[in-house]
C-alpha cells in the first residue's frame, strides 16, 4: 500500500496542514506588523513593562550624574536585554551604544513634544512637602468626585495620552524593533524635570521577552495542537480500524474463504457495511458450494455409465478388425479423457468439503513426498527431492499428498524433458516452505494470477495430448487452504516455473505409517 493511500495518513496529514496554514497566517500577518498597531495585542504587557522600567531607569538617572548616564543605561539595558536610549526634546540623545535612529521614529518623538500629561507627571520622583502642599492636599481631598474622574482616566488611558504612554514601531534596513516611553529626567538640579522619550531597540520582536514573553502563547499552542491531537485520534481510529479489518476480510474473501465474518457491531454507515459484507459472503458461499455440490453430483452420476460405456468399448474393440478397431480406440480415449474429467471433477468436490470435518495431524514430509514422486513420476523425467527427514507439518495427509501429486503431475507434463525438477523445503519461523521448481518456459506473467481458478487454462487450445481441463491447481489450492495453508507461484529467471506451499511446521513426531493413496 502506498504511504499516501491510507485514510488514516490522510486525515492526519490533512489535520497538521490545518495547524500549518494557520501558522502560516499568523506569519504572514506579523511579517506587516509594520501598518498593524501591536499595541492592541502586546501594548499592555508591553506598557506595563516600559513603566515600571521607566521608572527605575529615571529614578537612577537622578542619583547620577549626567556623565554617567550612559552606563546606567548600559546596565539596565544588559538587565532587560534590549538598548536603552534616552532621546530629548531638541533631538539629543544618551546611549551606551549611540545606535541610528531612523527618522521615522524620530518623528515620532518629536511629535509627543508638548505639555506632559498627568500619566508622565505620575512617574516625577517624590518632592518634599511644604505648607502649601498640604493646602493643596486639602483642597484635593475636598474636592473627591474630581479626583475619582482623574484616577478613572488614568486607568482608561485616554486617546489623547496614548501617544504619551508608549510608541511601537517597526523599521527596516536594517530589522530593529522600537518602544517607547516618556520618562521625566532632571538634567541640571534645582531646575525643573525635563520631559524625555526612552527607547528600548531590539533586533527580535519580542525585545528578548522584554517587550512581550512569547512562550505561554506557544505553551498555549502545544497544549492546543496536543488537546487537539488526543481527540481527532481516537475519531480516526475509530473509523480507519473498521475499516481495516474490513479491507483484510474483503481479501480473504477474494481468495475464496467464505467463512470469515466481521464483528462490528455499530448503528453507523460502518457497521451497516460490515453487515452487508457478511451478507454477501453468507450469499457467495452458498452460491459457490451449490456449485460444487452440482459438479460432484454430477460426476458421480457420470461415474457407473462411464465405467459401463469403457467395459463395452473395450469388449467391441477386441472384436473388431482394420479401420473399424481404430475408430473403437478413437472413442475408447475419448471415453477416458472423460473419465479422467470426472475423477477431477471428484477431487474437486471432496477437495472442498466442510473444514469443520477436516482433523489435521502432525504429517512427515519426506515420506509423503516420496509416495507422490513414485506415483507421478515418468521415464525420463529427473526429479530430486531435497527435504531433510525430520520435517513435520500439520497438515490433512490425504489432501496434501493430493496437491503434491497434481503439483509433480503438471510439472512433469509441461517441463519433464526440459530439466530436472526439484522439491526442496525450508522452515522459516514457525512455518515450512515447500517448493516445486521445474525448468520449463514458464506461464505468461499476466495469467498467474488466474491459474488457480477452476477450469482455468493458460493453453489456448485444449486436446488429450495437453492435459487436464485446469482442475488440477484448482484442486491444490483448495487442498493446501484446508490445511491452513497459502499456495502461490511465480516464474523463475531465466527459465522455470516454481510453486511454493506454505504449511504450519511441527515439532512432534508422526506415528509411523504408510502414505496415503491417491484416492478420488
Amino acid at each position: 500500500m502506498r504511504p499516501f493511500s491510507s485514510l488514516f495518513t490522510r486525515i492526519v496529514l490533512w489535520f497538521f496542514m490545518n495547524m500549518a496554514l494557520v501558522a502560516a497566517l499568523l506569519l504572514v500577518f506579523f511579517a506587516f506588523q509594520s501598518q498593524v498597531d501591536l499595541h492592541a495585542f502586546f501594548g499592555h504587557q508591553t506598557s506595563d513593562r516600559l513603566r515600571v522600567a521607566g521608572r527605575l531607569i529615571s529614578h537612577d538617572l537622578k542619583q547620577t550624574p549626567a556623565s554617567q548616564w550612559p552606563d546606567v543605561l548600559a546596565r539596565h539595558g544588559e538587565l532587560y536585554q534590549v538598548d536603552f536610549v534616552l532621546v530629548f526634546a531638541d533631538g539629543s540623545q544618551v546611549s551606551a551604544k549611540k545606535p541610528a535612529i531612523p527618522e521615522v521614529v524620530m518623528r515620532k518623538v518629536a511629535a509627543s513634544n508638548r505639555p506632559m500629561p498627568s500619566t508622565a507627571r505620575n512617574l516625577l520622583p517624590d518632592r518634599p512637602h511644604d505648607d502649601h502642599d498640604e493646602e493643596r492636599e486639602n483642597r484635593h481631598n475636598d474636592d473627591e468626585p474630581d479626583r475619582r474622574d482623574r484616577e478613572v482616566r488614568h486607568k482608561n488611558h485616554d486617546r489623547d495620552d496614548r501617544s504619551y504612554q508608549r510608541l511601537m514601531i517597526h523599521t527596516k534596513n536594517p530589522s530593529r524593533y522600537w518602544a517607547g516611553i516618556p520618562v521625566p529626567v532632571l538634567l541640571v538640579p534645582p531646575h525643573p524635570h525635563e520631559k524625555a522619550m526612552l527607547l528600548a531597540v531590539s533586533d527580535s520582536m519580542t525585545g528578548n521577552g522584554f517587550f512581550f514573553d512569547p512562550l505561554p502563547g506557544m505553551i498555549v499552542a502545544v497544549a492546543v495542537i496536543l488537546i487537539s491531537v488526543l481527540l481527532w485520534l481516537p475519531l480516526v481510529r475509530n473509523i480507519t480500524g473498521p475499516l481495516t479489518r474490513m479491507t483484510r476480510a474483503a481479501e480473504e474473501i477474494a481468495k475464496g474463504r467464505f467463512d470469515v465474518r466481521i464483528k462490528e457491531p455499530r448503528a453507523d454507515e460502518i457497521g451497516r457495511l460490515a453487515s452487508a459484507i457478511n451478507h454477501m459472503t453468507f450469499v457467495l458461499g452458498g452460491y459457490v458450494k451449490g456449485q460444487k455440490r452440482f459438479l460432484g453430483d454430477v460426476a458421480h452420476e457420470l461415474g457407473s455409465p462411464i465405467a459401463r460405456i469403457q467395459l463395452g468399448l473395450s469388449v467391441l474393440e477386441q472384436r473388431l478388425e482394420g479401420d473399424n478397431r481404430e475408430r473403437a480406440r478413437d472413442v475408447l480415449e475419448d471415453v477416458a479423457h472423460m473419465s479422467n474429467l470426472v475423477n477431477e471433477l471428484l477431487s474437486f468436490s471432496r477437495a472442498d468439503m466442510n473444514p469443520a470435518r477436516i482433523s489435521l495431524a502432525p504429517t512427515a514430509l519426506l515420506p509423503l513426498v516420496q509416495g507422490a514422486v513414485l506415483r507421478e513420476g515418468e521415464p525420463g523425467a529427473e526429479i530430486i527431492v531435497q527435504i531433510e527427514p525430520g520435517i513435520t507439518v500439520m497438515a490433512a495427509p490425504e489432501l496434501l499428498t493430493r496437491a503434491i501429486a497434481n503439483l509433480i503431475r503438471n510439472a512433469v507434463r509441461y517441463a519433464g524433458k526440459a530439466g530436472p525438477i526439484y522439491i526442496t523445503a525450508e522452515k522459516k519461523n514457525d512455518g515450512l516452505a515447500m517448493e516445486i521448481r521445474d525448468s520449463g518456459p514458464g506461464v505468461a506473467e499476466d495469467l498467474i494470477g488466474r491459474i488457480f481458478e477452476p477450469f482455468f487454462r493458460p493453453e489456448p487450445s485444449r486436446d488429450r495430448n495437453t492435459g487436464g481441463v485446469g482442475l488440477g491447481l484448482a484442486i491444490v489450492k483448495t487442498c493446501i487452504e484446508a490445511c491452513k495453508g497459502t499456495v502461490s507461484a511465480r516464474n523463475m529467471q531465466p527459465a522455470g516455473f516454481a510453486v511454493v506451499i506454505t504449511l504450519t511446521a511441527c515439532d512432534q513426531t508422526p506415528e509411523p505409517e504408510n502414505p496415503p493413496g491417491l484416492s478420488d
